[in-house]
């Protein structure tokens, strides 16, 4: 009986779908071609042979990922089940969206924070090479340090000898780090074979593949590769042409049409694609040599940049090993599991009417919809799709004018980080640690020596995790095109911002692992309630901390801390992540960043290109800080208040309302003084209002508690809608509200209005140490020659300010030069 026949027989007989028969008739029939020379019984035999290798090694894989599918459900449903929330109550739903993410309310580990552990551990890998090749200072990662050596690395990755020692042993390091993620993959379920001198992994701009199309993509890239060298993952066999211009279209398919964070693995055994879809297209295209590889990343990649060709790598290994290991192999098929196990608790609790659903048995359905709803976001958000553009020109323009707006409003962000000493001390007091020395804890983690230090130890580079899109606080992800991108991340980094953050994260984690050094004297018992409250909340019990405290100190000049990649690991324990991730995790209530459960609490499933979804982030712009303070700060304090330690929660509470709404007050004046003004009067009930708002992260609004204006002139309503329709209302004003009011015969005041938005939209023109300097000496000299009214206009914001809100110019608008210097005495209600 023929192939053909037999596979006929089995549809008939319901032991193949015809699909999968479809599928396996085609890969008999590309097999047996192979053989086209030999006689037809030959080439026959041949095939069925090849193809039956094929299926065992597919069934040999499916199998051992049905074990580890068991084995992570199981635990999953132990996870679950012995998840309690602040109430003590059995609550599957945010017991399913902790297994995503969570910041110490539950005992397990996290798909995200387990993500940040493994990056962190491959930054300690390659902590020498994060530091060889730091980006500029002034450039940024358009002019990295020693980037001429980059070239010699990848030569060396691809096998060639290139005489230099140094890039010889960056290779190594880099080789040995992804091979290090290549293993922890496939023994997580995956299928990437070990292949020497493989080189680096490609990254693709999915613009380019869609401009040029797929054919022209493909008849550039087939010259570059090689072929001989390319294998099926799980076999071993040499792919052959037909097979690459199968796999090779639906590699252009995933990346153009759905974006490259949106391509998931289909897992299919045959049929096109089945090669890529072991991991994409990394480690199964091989390019001929270093050049071929450069040629290509010109061409499709955005430039060549080896560097972040790395990085790129080891974020998206990391992304996806950290999903199998806490989901199993399918995640996505984990994610329906759990959204089904959420559904199931509560249709049981509305079959049972309790008390909490009483009078309404269908609340508790809405509510495990609306759970449900949320998983999908934080997945979403944490495999890229939340960020996958629908319209990709029209999400890169709105993106643009996002960045370019940071660009020009967040120069004195800087100053109001300040409050970030408050959120410290406070996170370190609950964790355990010594809450003093924190500020001469940052200034020592912005030296050379301590970073690298803290790498070394763990914590993670920010800039080397964000090289192809630079991430921002205060704004998240620096979309767009990279020109603009370029221009926020520069004004942030020259203004401060962005190393303050990175010292004081670091700052914090290693004061962690040195307050772990100084207790591991003590037994379990005997270590602070703080201390030992901690790492309960995340799981570590007695058994684990004496692991750790047996693990060697490591000397940090002075200093001794536990590091977590000295740290003895036993069998599936993953101790030194755990404790790793219960430093990054702390490390966020101190410096509040960003996360995925915030991100989506402003955008929920909304993706950019999309109207609602740009409209959406226009309103998050500059309020995901406010998002993720609440919700760390804000889901903290409830746990206690709610919980059994109510007295706790408001000692937390108070204590974090004072400490932030004091160096509110702080940032807020030096803030005034700044922009030219004396400090505020401190006695005004108001001023205190603003301050508190200022320690959130949300200064702005505190405007409008002196004003019905803000600091820029918007009203309330623009400034809630966000920057962009603030903009574009003030465009509006310029250009199509001048031509009415010309129309009509009105003053159109169109100099005036000019300037003020030149003003509000010159990139860097915020930046707090030189914008007083920049608005008096250029922009208000410029209003004299577009305003024939510029001194009444200087004159009539002198005393809105001193109507509005109490305050006199210590340089005052319009002047070439300041009369006096700030008046300090004028917060305390005095001055002279």
């Amino acid at each position: 009986m023929s192939l053909q026949d037999c596979l006929k027989k089995a549809v008939d007989e319901n032991l193949l779908s015809d699909d999968d028969a479809k599928k396996l008739g085609r890969e008999f029939d590309k097999l047996r071609r192979r053989h086209a020379s030999a006689s037809e019984v030959t080439a026959d035999a041949e095939a069925k042979k090849a193809l039956a290798e094929m299926l065992r090694a597919q069934s040999a894989h499916q199998k051992r990922k049905a074990k580890l599918s068991i084995k992570s459900i199981n635990r999953l449903a132990a996870d679950l089940g012995s998840h309690r929330n602040a109430r003590g109550e059995f609550d599957v739903g945010e017991a399913a969206l902790d297994k995503l993410e969570h910041f110490g309310s539950s005992g397990f580990a996290s798909v995200a924070g387990r993500q940040r552990t493994i990056i962190g551990m491959a930054h300690a890998r390659m902590e020498d090479a994060l530091y060889h090749f730091r980006r500029s200072a002034l450039l940024g990662d358009t002019a990295r340090h020693n980037k001429a050596d980059l070239d010699n690395v990848l030569r060396e990755s691809f096998g060639e000898d290139t005489g230099d020692a140094a890039a010889k042993h960056f290779a190594k390091v880099w080789n040995e780090t992804a091979d290090w993620l290549r293993q922890r993959f496939n023994a997580a379920g995956g299928a990437i074979g070990r292949l020497e001198n493989w080189g680096l992994p490609q990254h693709h701009d999915a613009r380019a593949l869609r401009k040029m199309g797929l054919e022209k993509w493909k008849q550039d890239i087939t010259p570059l590769l090689d072929v001989a060298r390319m294998k099926h993952p799980l076999t071993g066999k040499t792919v052959d042409p037909e097979d690459l211009d199968d796999v090779l279209t639906d590699i252009w398919t995933n990346i153009a049409t759905e974006g490259w964070n949106k391509m998931e693995p289909k897992r299919q055994p045959f049929g096109r694609g089945a090669l890529a879809n072991q991991h994409g297209e990394h480690r199964f295209l091989v390019f001929r040599n270093a050049d071929s590889w450069l040629e290509y990343q010109r061409q499709y990649g955005g430039g060549g940049d080896a560097f972040g060709a790395m990085m790129g790598h080891i974020n998206m290994m990391a992304r996806d090993i950290s999903a199998m290991e806490i989901l199993g192999p399918n995640p996505n098929g984990t994610i329906e599991w759990l959204k089904q196990a959420v559904t199931k608790q509560a249709a049981e609790k509305a079959a049972g009417r309790p008390a909490r659903f009483a009078g309404k048995p269908e609340g508790a359905l809405d509510r495990a919809k609306g759970i449900n709803r949320k998983i999908d976001a934080v997945w979403g958000s944490i495999r890229g799709t939340l960020q996958t553009p629908v319209s990709g020109k029209w999400a890169s323009g709105m993106a643009a004018a996002r960045s370019l707006i940071t660009a020009s409003v967040l120069g004195s962000a800087t100053i109001s980080a300040i409050s970030d000493i408050g959120t410290t001390m406070i996170s370190r007091k609950f964790a355990g640690m010594n809450a003093r020395g924190v500020l001469s804890d940052v200034i020592k983690a912005m030296g050379k020596q301590t970073r690298q230090e803290a790498i070394a130890s763990g914590l993670i580079l920010d800039n080397a995790m964000h090289v192809f899109h630079a991430q921002a606080r205060y704004v998240g992800t620096l979309d767009g095109p990279g020109w603009s991108s370029f221009i926020a991340d520069r004004v942030l980094t020259y203004s401060g911002l962005t190393p303050w953050t990175q010292a004081g994260r670091h700052a914090f984690g290693l004061a962690f692992m040195r307050t772990v050094a100084e207790n591991a004297g003590k037994g379990y018992d005997a270590l602070p309630t703080a201390l030992r409250d901690t790492m309960r909340r995340y799981g570590l019990t007695e058994t684990d901390w004496n692991l750790i405290r047996k693990t060697k100190r490591h000397d940090m000049g002075g200093a001794t801390i536990i590091r977590p990649n000295e740290m003895f690991d036993s069998g599936d324990n993953r101790l030194s992540e755990r404790y790793l991730e219960m430093i990054q995790s702390e490390t966020e209530f101190a410096i509040p960043s960003g996360s995925h459960r915030s991100r989506v609490a402003l955008l929920d499933q909304n993706q950019p290109g999309t109207f609602i979804g740009e409209v959406l982030r226009s309103f998050a712009q500059f309020k995901s800080f406010g998002a993720v303070f609440m919700l760390l700060h804000g889901a903290r304090t409830h746990r206690m208040l709610v919980g059994d330690n109510p007295a706790k929660g408001a000692a937390y509470a108070g204590s974090l309302l004072i400490s932030t709404t004091l160096f509110g007050g702080l940032a807020y004046q030096l803030k005034q003084m700044a922009a030219g003004r004396d400090p505020q009067d401190m006695s005004d009930p108001a001023f205190w209002g603003a301050a508190m708002l200022q320690g959130g992260g949300l200064g702005i609004y505190g405007d409008f508690l002196f004003s019905n204006v803000n600091r820029y002139g918007g009203g309330f309503s623009t400034t809630l809608a966000g920057p962009v329709v603030e903009r574009a209302n003030n465009l509006w004003n310029l250009t199509g509200g001048n031509a009415i009011q010309l129309a009509s015969g009105e003053d159109t005041k169109f100099g005036r209005e000019l300037n003020r938005f030149l003003r509000s939209n010159t990139p860097g023109s915020t930046i707090w140490y030189w914008r007083l300097a920049w608005e008096r000496i250029l922009f208000d000299q410029m209003q004299y020659l577009m305003d024939p009214e510029a001194n009444k206009a200087f004159k009539r914001k002198q005393r809105f300010y001193e109507r509005e809100f109490g305050q006199e110019f210590w340089w005052k608008p319009g002047e070439m030069r300041p009369e006096r210097g700030p008046d300090v005495g004028a917060a305390a209600g005095g001055g002279g």
